[in-house]
């Protein structure tokens, strides 16, 4: 794998989240576990391609 870019500052997914009004239902009281477990996820999958770029 090759990375062809690599952002400087990575942004939160509740940033992205918010621009879209599919999403809403994300941000009602009592769903915010969804927004963490959609970031947790992100991340894992951004530390995993980091890992293959690397070999």
């Amino acid at each position: 794998y090759i990375l062809s870019y690599k952002p400087r500052n990575k942004l939160p997914v509740e940033e992205y989240l918010k621009m879209q009004g599919r999403f809403a239902h994300m941000f009602k009281p009592g769903n915010e576990w969804m927004i963490e477990e959609v970031q947790k996820e992100v991340d894992r999958n951004w530390e995993e391609l980091l890992k293959l770029a690397e070999m």
